[in-house]
C-alpha cells in the first residue's frame, strides 16, 4: 500500500477548546462519537483556576453530505481530559475530569435518538501529601470491560472495578510528576502500563499491588511519556508517544529499550488504531504540528504515510470511526479536534493514486 490522502468532509466550531474525540465501537452505534472540551478560566477574586468543559455527543452520517454532522446532546460539567468507550459492556463511556473525578455514562435511546445518561462518579484519592489541584488525566478499560485504570496529575495510578458501580481496587504513587497516560495490556489482562512527565514508562502487575513499580521501568524517552497503545493485533507490541516527538515500539515482555522509533514533529499526544480495519495504520495527534498516520511495517519499523494539516492549534484528540467490513459505508473516516481554535473535523482517508511514469 502507498501513501494516504486525507480530505476534510465537515468542520465544526466546538466553542470551547477541544481535546478528546472517541467514536463508539459498538454494533449499531458506529455513527456516534463524543468530543470533550476544556475551558480554563481564572476567578479574579480568588485566583482559583476554574476548569469547566462539555461532552458533545454527535452523529455523523457519511451518506448525507448536506447534513452529515448532528449535535445530539451537550453535557455541561468539569473539563474533560480523556474519554474511553467500554470495549465489551455495551455503550458505557468513561470520562476523566479536571475536578479529579472518574465518571461513567451510558449511551441510551431516548425519544427516538441517542443520549448519554449519568451512571456513576467517584473521586480519585491522588497523593494526599500533594496540595496541588488533582486532575484525572487518562483512563483505559481492561479488555474484558470490567476494570478501569486511571492516572492523575499527582503522578498516581488507580485501579477500579466496574460491576454494580465504581469500586476502588488499589492505588499506586508511581511518577514524580504528572502521570499523563495509562493503558491495559491487550496481551495479558494482569498487566498495565503508565507513562509520566518524569520520562518514565512503567509496567505494573496488578497481581502484586504492594510492588508499585511492578515488573519493570524504562527511561528511553527524553521527555514526558504522553500516549500508550497496547497493540492487540501483533504479539506483545506496545506503542508509545512522547513530548520528545517520537513514536516508539516496545516488546511488552521487557522494556529495556525500544525495538524501533520514528521522529514526528510536535510531540505525540494520541495514538489510535482501528482494530476492525487496517489496524497497522496508526493515527497520531502531533500536538504542535499536525495529525499524522504512520504505518507499522511487518518488520516492526514505522513509515509516515499521511499528514493532515487543517488544524491551526494544538492537535490533541483523534480517532478512527470503529467499523468493520459489514458496515454500510466502506469509507475510512477519522475525527480530529484542536484546542485554542476549538475546531472539530471529520475527514476521509483514501489511498493516493499512483501515476504511471
Amino acid at each position: 500500500m502507498g501513501k494516504l490522502n486525507i480530505q476534510t468532509l465537515v468542520s465544526y466550531d466546538t466553542e470551547q477548546p477541544a481535546d478528546s474525540v472517541e467514536w463508539c465501537p459498538q454494533e449499531g452505534w458506529q455513527d456516534i462519537f463524543v468530543c470533550g472540551t476544556y475551558q480554563h478560566e481564572r476567578d479574579q477574586e480568588s485566583s482559583q483556576a476554574n476548569r469547566k468543559g462539555r461532552i458533545l455527543l454527535y452523529r455523523f452520517d457519511v451518506e448525507t453530505p448536506d447534513d452529515s454532522l448532528t449535535l445530539l446532546q451537550t453535557i455541561e460539567r468539569s473539563a474533560v481530559l480523556d474519554q474511553k468507550w467500554n470495549p465489551c459492556v455495551k455503550n458505557h463511556l468513561a470520562v476523566a475530569g479536571a475536578d479529579g473525578t472518574l465518571t461513567i455514562y451510558a449511551l441510551i435511546e431516548s425519544t427516538g435518538q441517542p443520549m448519554l445518561e449519568h451512571k456513576a462518579t467517584t473521586m480519585l484519592r491522588g497523593d494526599e501529601s500533594n496540595d496541588r489541584n488533582l486532575l484525572t488525566l487518562a483512563i483505559d478499560w481492561s479488555p474484558d470491560g470490567k476494570r478501569i485504570v486511571v492516572s492523575d496529575s499527582h503522578g498516581c495510578v488507580e485501579l477500579f472495578s466496574f460491576e454494580n458501580g465504581l469500586n476502588p481496587i488499589h492505588g499506586w504513587k508511581v511518577h514524580g510528576f504528572e502521570a499523563w497516560t495509562c493503558a491495559f495490556s491487550r496481551h495479558n489482562e494482569n498487566i498495565m502500563f503508565s507513562g509520566g512527565d518524569d520520562c518514565f514508562l512503567y509496567t505494573h502487575d496488578i497481581r502484586c499491588p504492594t510492588e508499585p513499580i511492578g515488573r519493570g521501568k524504562n527511561k528511553t524517552h527524553s521527555a514526558g511519556v504522553t500516549s500508550l497503545l497496547s497493540f492487540a493485533e501483533r504479539d506483545h507490541v506496545l506503542l508509545t508517544g512522547s513530548y520528545d516527538e517520537n513514536v516508539r515500539l516496545f516488546d511488552e515482555r521487557q522494556l529495556r529499550g525500544s525495538v524501533s522509533e520514528l521522529p514526528l514533529l510536535g510531540g505525540v499526544w494520541r495514538l489510535r488504531s482501528n482494530p476492525n480495519r487496517e489496524p497497522d495504520n496508526i493515527l497520531c495527534g502531533c500536538m504542535y504540528h499536525n495529525f499524522s498516520v504512520v504505518r507499522l511495517m511487518p518488520d516492526d519499523s514505522f513509515e509516515l504515510v499521511g499528514e493532515y494539516g487543517e488544524h491551526e492549534s494544538i492537535c490533541y484528540g483523534c480517532d478512527w470511526q470503529q467499523v468493520g467490513g459489514n458496515y454500510r459505508s466502506g469509507k475510512r473516516i477519522i475525527a480530529t479536534c484542536s484546542f485554542y481554535d476549538h475546531k472539530l473535523c471529520i475527514s476521509e482517508i483514501s489511498s493516493c493514486m499512483q501515476r504511471n511514469t
